[in-house]
């Protein structure tokens, strides 16, 4: 029985290893455990970046927070506005504080960043606050769909609706001065993949409903929408 089963791990593994080179996923869509890591924070350099020390290897290195995205610190007024307070609201959050990273299907991004869910340790070591979603319910990040690491992307997706709902954070101070600087711009993508962004009165605002999870979004500023590729429809 026992080398049966450790012959059908080796095969699993095997067949995991052949559909990762296809560029699938064995395990996608269930269950699985996640790897965590201990850490301490030496450096805030954004709302969703920060710089770390491994508690066990010393090794110091740079961890971006998985399913959100703050504003950005330089850039066009849509991309920057709520970036300070993004920034602030991480330090207060994770400075000299001890983390536990979690880790999902993709360990680093495109610029060599790690990538977790980040969770403040308790007096017991164990996962306290969880960062991502604090960003996320307070308003000071928008939710980042990412169609391979899913594992607390309900929960994300949830919190960011409850925020721009409540106009929490950038949702209630980065929009147009028309709509009292509330975000209620919907961006929206049709069947045919044409993106078209509706402002409130339109004649379709009302029907629309925006879906996260199909690369629709709520959008601050005209020029947001526009930069884009979100287009008005005819009226």
């Amino acid at each position: 029985m026992k080398n049966r089963k450790g012959l059908l791990k080796i095969l699993l593994g095997l067949l995991a290893l052949l559909l990762s080179l296809l560029g699938l996923n064995l395990y996608q869509g269930q269950p699985y455990s996640s790897e965590v890591k201990e850490v301490e924070v030496q450096d805030v350099i954004d709302g969703d970046t920060i710089r770390v020390r491994d508690l066990e290897s010393d090794e110091i290195f740079r961890v971006r927070y998985l399913g959100i995205d703050t504003p950005e610190l330089d850039g066009p007024d849509y991309e920057s506005c709520f970036s300070s307070q993004a920034k602030e609201k991480n330090e207060d959050l994770v400075l000299d504080q001890k983390l536990i990273l979690e880790f999902d299907i993709d360990r680093y991004d495109r610029f060599g960043r790690t990538l977790a869910y980040v969770y403040i340790s308790d007096e017991l070591g164990e996962k306290g606050t969880f960062v991502n979603l604090e960003l996320l319910e307070e308003g000071y990040a928008r939710f980042y769909l990412d169609k391979q690491n899913t594992l607390w992307q309900d929960e994300l997706v949830q919190a960011a609706l409850a925020a721009q709902e409540d106009f929490s954070g950038l949702w209630g101070s980065c929009g147009e001065a028309q709509f009292d600087e509330e975000c209620v711009i919907k961006g929206n993508i049709d069947r045919l993949g044409q993106k078209y962004y509706h402002l409130p009165g339109d004649k379709y605002y009302s029907q629309t409903k925006i879906n996260l999870l199909e690369e629709e979004k709520w959008l601050c500023t005209i020029e947001e929408a526009e930069a884009q590729n979100f287009q008005r429809p005819l009226q």
